[in-house]
């Protein structure tokens, strides 16, 4: 075998030519080229990124269970309430990638980067109220969740600066997602990189102290996601306004214009609320979990980190599909669009119904590696077997979901999302686990009273529903219609 310099480098070449490319170039592919192939060369950058993202989430985890369940419930509690405010950006970013989608499917390069100034100025200005108003509103909205009393101190420290840094949060997001329009999956992934090197640096030295460094715990955990993110963000920016990257914004663009902020708000808040509402839905389902004490909180916020292991293939074919399908439906290829979707979701059902199996033999061994208390372990190996299994079904809600959020029928996808948390996961997990359910002044009796597997079994149920649903809608067609305006 050759290990010469100049046969990897021709290696290397031969690799970044498959995933790297011109504007141009991965729009012909998406337009025109093999389904299977140009899926993959999408979804596999988005996949590493995903798994690296779930490798920054489980460094946290397995460093905090080293001091205790209160340490790993911090996050646990504050991560919903952080997802909330995250949807609003993510929401509003929806509207990047369908307005940059559709516009370089259909040949209008600058109306692309006229559209992306917008959103990311947008996106910004939403981004530092949210950072404001969360830092001020932490602690009650922890203690108006149920945070249990020896986890609020430290969830109200990890939840505060992490609000501190939530400027720079919506602004890395606002660089993937419009990048995502293009089909530029491999620079986000590469700035994700950079992002979870420095938190593996980070984590360990400022949760447990070296040197002159004390140690901060829950504390040092939040400086250090807070500090990764800052510096991703500011990579991102940079990478925008200097040319470096196929999306390119100028000052001329940054100036909101009516026109433009119509079309944000009408693709981006129905995918914001549908965002948003699945967000309250995670701090409300963590309420009912919560119910039942600390080992449980503990056992849900693990188990949640280690099947992130296998929904990053999730995100991947979402990501995917979203691209592909809206630069087909903006260049009025709606059959080949069809396609997409039906491919997306075989090669990807395929591949995390595997991963899901070997997880659920694994299951104890694989809790157990997070943290030594046996209760926790137990339950977070049922809460993976009885929902763990149902991720290939949430795979195909997620494909469904882009598709129809990437060609900008935001409207459906919001119905769809928050039945399927509301409608779906919180009843469901409400009416199994607890005998009694409390609204306000009255008390409904009907609930099973199954305990803490209950919520696992409606998390479960919400799953296999949500997907067919969603097949439902997908074959009504509707989805296909063009929305942006020329």
């Amino acid at each position: 075998m050759d290990l010469s310099f100049s046969s990897i480098g021709e290696e290397y070449n031969r690799i970044k030519d498959i995933f790297v490319k011109s504007k141009e170039d991965r729009r012909d592919e998406i337009l025109e080229g093999p389904i299977i192939k140009t899926i993959l060369i999408l979804a596999i950058p988005v996949m590493v990124s995903s798994a690296m993202h779930t490798a920054f989430n489980i460094v946290d985890t397995f460093w905090l269970g080293k001091l205790g369940s209160a340490e790993v419930g911090a996050p646990t509690a504050a991560w919903p309430i952080i997802f909330t405010f995250l949807a609003i950006g993510m929401g509003f970013s929806t509207a990047g990638v369908s307005l940059v989608s559709q516009h370089t499917g259909a040949g209008g390069g600058e109306k692309a980067n006229e559209a992306a100034g917008q959103v990311f100025t947008f996106i910004m200005i939403i981004g530092v109220l949210s950072g404001v108003s969360g830092f001020i509103l932490a602690p009650w909205i922890l203690m108006f969740i149920g945070t249990p009393p020896d986890v609020l101190p430290l969830a109200t420290s990890y939840l505060r600066i992490l609000f501190l840094s939530m400027p720079f949060v919506f602004a890395y997001i606002s660089f993937r997602f419009l990048l995502r329009g293009i089909g530029d999956m491999v620079t986000p992934m590469l700035i994700r990189g950079i992002l979870v090197g420095f938190n593996l640096v980070l984590d360990p030295i400022l949760i447990f102290g070296a040197g002159p460094i004390p140690a901060l715990g829950v504390t040092g955990a939040a400086i250090a996601t807070a500090t990764s993110r800052i510096i991703a963000a500011l990579v991102g920016i940079y990478l925008l306004f200097n040319n470096k990257v196929q999306i390119k914004l100028s000052l001329r663009n940054l100036g909101l214009r009516f026109r433009w902020v119509k079309q944000i708000i009408k693709i981006g808040a129905p995918a914001t609320i549908a965002r948003a509402g699945s967000a309250v839905g995670f701090v409300a389902l963590f309420s009912i979990v919560a119910v039942f004490g600390k080992e449980p909180v503990a056992a849900y916020g693990i188990g949640r980190r280690v099947l992130h292991v296998i929904t990053f293939a999730t995100w991947g074919f979402a990501a995917a599909s979203m691209t592909m399908v809206g630069q087909n439906v903006g260049a009025e290829q709606t059959e080949r669009a069809g396609k997409i979707v039906k491919k997306a979701i075989m090669v990807g059902f395929l591949l995390m119904f595997t991963a899901a199996s070997i997880l659920v033999i694994f299951r104890t061994w694989v809790v157990s590696m997070f943290i030594n208390n046996q209760a926790v372990i137990d339950e977070g190996a049922r809460y993976l077997l009885i929902f763990g299994l149902t991720i290939p079904f949430f795979g195909i809600y997620r494909i469904f979901d882009s598709t129809f959020r990437g060609t900008g029928h935001t409207v459906p996808a919001m119905g769809l999302s928050l039945f399927r948390i509301w409608g779906l996961r919180i009843f469901l997990s409400a009416t199994l686990a607890l005998p009694a359910i409390s609204i306000g002044i009255y008390t409904l009796n009907f609930g099973f009273g199954l305990g803490v597997k209950g919520i696992w079994y409606g998390m479960a149920a919400s799953n296999l529903i949500i997907a067919g649903l969603s097949a439902i809608y997908f074959f009504t067609g509707r989805w296909k219609e063009k929305t942006i305006e020329t």
